[in-house]
């Protein structure tokens, strides 16, 4: 009985999880007040996430910023909603990123949070997700003015995402 209960969960815990492969096709990195400047190259987004039925779960992603963005690790709580057509999902995100690598040594970790939509038809286990994610980071005091006037100014990494997912 014991077994048939432990395998029962195995399989229900598994039916909620989705591999996450994405590709950053927009990526801009924001200082309060000044101008938004665009980063060259393109990132690539590891993620899982495990879903409790379907709607409210929780996930994180690793992510290798290439040349010109920083390597990160992103655990989030997400929330997916129904909209219009069954194909369709609202998704919301939220949670703490950390940059990692080179770039972890300049930043804190920092909020993020990010909304998008979802397409899959409801008996395949492929779909595709767009999503934009906004990380607010800090700089690290590191004993130098200008890095202190730049942390006082505020730092965002915005990233729009397009995302291949599998559910178990």
């Amino acid at each position: 009985m014991k077994k048939i209960t432990l395998i029962s969960l195995l399989m229900l815990s598994a039916a909620f999880s989705q591999l996450r492969v994405g590709a950053d096709i927009s990526r801009e990195m924001n200082l309060e007040g000044l101008a938004a400047e665009k980063s060259e190259g393109m990132g690539i987004t590891l993620g899982y996430e495990k879903m409790l039925l379907g709607l409210l779960g929780a996930g994180g992603e690793f992510t290798l910023g290439g040349d010109e963005g920083p390597d990160m690790i992103y655990g989030y709580g997400v929330a997916k909603v129904p909209v219009g057509l069954p194909m369709f999902r609202g998704i919301v995100r939220m949670g703490y990123s950390l940059p990692v690598g080179e770039d972890g040594d300049m930043y804190k970790a920092g909020l993020a949070y990010g909304a998008g939509l979802r397409f899959k038809f409801p008996v395949q286990p492929i779909g595709v997700e767009v999503l934009y994610t906004i990380h607010n980071l800090e700089m690290k005091d590191q004993g130098d003015g200008f890095a202190e006037l730049l942390s006082e100014l505020g730092f965002t990494w915005n990233v729009m995402n397009i995302t291949a997912t599998y559910n178990f």
